[in-house]
């Protein structure tokens, strides 16, 4: 009998509180299908045409040897399911997959303002130990201009409901580096994470995403601005998150306990199977998803993607290669191969990956060898606000293109 194959589950909630100013994911969704609430037809068909496709591919999977070891659902935001849609899903899921003892890790995401103990209850009961909430900030004005649905007593509260309702790891994100944040704004709200019962924090660069409120705030002319006051925002933040006990294992992640569901994406540890509207498969070397923003045509066939590549293309390769690269392993020749079923050498020669490489190695020491390929550790995340901003400032070769990668 054939050993099991490692599997990645992610479930897939395309609903939200609110529009955030500075999420690229919400560009796509009409405000009125974001916003449906559990009594809403629409949001009613979705959970059920969600299970179906649970159902049918997780059977199929689990016939072809498939076993999870991972689990994560996110969004949108996932914590804005009612208890008993938290239910249909994870009966459905349960159905199809063996998750008793088989999960390494189990991360449920949340938004402060969605929580109570019932729900947080609701979740355990599926089987999560990991909880992870976008808390973005600790400042009340700030969290106002972002859009945010929750305020900073809420976020605290939030992390101590997640303790209290026995979660083992306990993880937040932080967005440093905003438009008109000063770095005293960031050690406070760096400050104030510290204060709180955490085994881990993300702390991201913010990204002047296309299409969102907060990218209308960037110009041509305070880009360079920006990026160097962003710079010294993460490092100072990083210093503070490191001195304090959480070692950084890749650009923006800090902890003893690392999240193992980013790391398997990021560096191709294993296949991953998405569920639901906006959610993305890697199986057996093809690119598989559900385009986001087409929630009616989801419902009338979850079956159905609307994207299908081989792993190694050209529309693919180099999105996944842009996320290896934040990771201090880099892409690992091994796992590339194992993945794609192409070899990692060939896939650099592709258009995509040449430009970002290009991009890469005039702004930082980009190292090949036996293992693979990988940025100098210390130079990764200012490589990467420069990409984060190279479409904007830009103005030719390679940095328009390379910065495409982020759309």
């Amino acid at each position: 009998m054939s050993e099991p194959r490692p599997l990645l589950v992610y479930v897939h909630i395309p609903f939200c509180d609110s529009k955030c100013h500075f999420c690229d994911w919400v560009t796509e969704i009409p405000t009125a299908e974001l916003l449906l609430r559990p009594a809403d037809s629409p949001r009613r068909a979705y959970i059920a045409a969600l299970c179906r496709e649970i159902r049918e591919r997780g059977a199929d999977l689990a016939a072809r040897g498939y076993r999870p070891e991972i689990m994560y659902w996110g969004g949108g935001t996932a914590s804005i399911l009612a208890e008993h849609e938290i239910e249909q899903i994870g009966a459905a899921l349960h159905e199809v997959f063996d998750l008793s003892g088989s999960l390494t890790e189990a991360t449920i995401e949340c938004s402060p303002e969605s929580l109570d103990p019932a729900k947080l209850a609701a979740f355990r009961r599926v089987g999560f130990r990991r909880w992870s909430s976008g808390v973005q900030s600790f400042d009340d004005r700030r969290l106002r201009k972002l859009g945010r649905s929750h305020d900073a007593d809420q976020a605290r509260r939030a992390v101590h409901l997640a303790a209290e309702a026995g979660f083992e790891d306990r993880s937040i994100d932080l967005i440093c580096g905003l438009p008109g944040e000063d770095v005293e704004e960031v050690t406070e709200t760096v400050r104030a994470a510290l204060g709180l019962p955490l085994t881990h924090v993300a702390l991201y660069p913010y990204r002047p995403a296309h299409g969102t409120v907060l990218r209308r705030q960037v110009t041509r002319g305070t880009t360079a601005m920006l990026r160097s006051e962003q710079k010294i925002a993460y490092a100072v933040g990083a210093q503070m998150l490191v001195d304090a006990g959480l070692p950084e294992y890749a650009m923006s992640h800090f902890g003893d306990q690392r999240c193992l569901s980013d790391l398997a994406y990021f560096q191709l540890r294993m296949d991953w199977a998405g569920f639901g509207s906006g959610a993305t498969s890697l199986i057996g070397g093809e690119y598989l998803a559900h385009r986001r923003g087409f929630l009616a045509a989801y419902n009338r066939d979850p079956l159905h993607f609307d994207e299908r590549y081989p792993a190694a293309s050209p529309a693919i390769a180099a999105r996944l290669l842009y996320q290896s690269l934040t990771t201090f392993e880099g892409a690992s020749r091994e796992l590339w191969q194992e993945r794609t079923g192409v070899p990692l050498e060939e896939v650099l020669t592709l258009g995509p990956c040449r430009h970002l490489l290009g991009f890469l190695e005039r702004v930082a020491e980009v190292r090949h060898d036996a293992e693979g390929v990988r940025l100098r550790r210390d130079q990764i995340t200012g490589a990467f606000i420069d990409l984060q901003f190279a479409g904007i400032a830009g103005s030719g070769g390679d940095e328009p293109r390379a910065a495409a990668l982020l759309a």
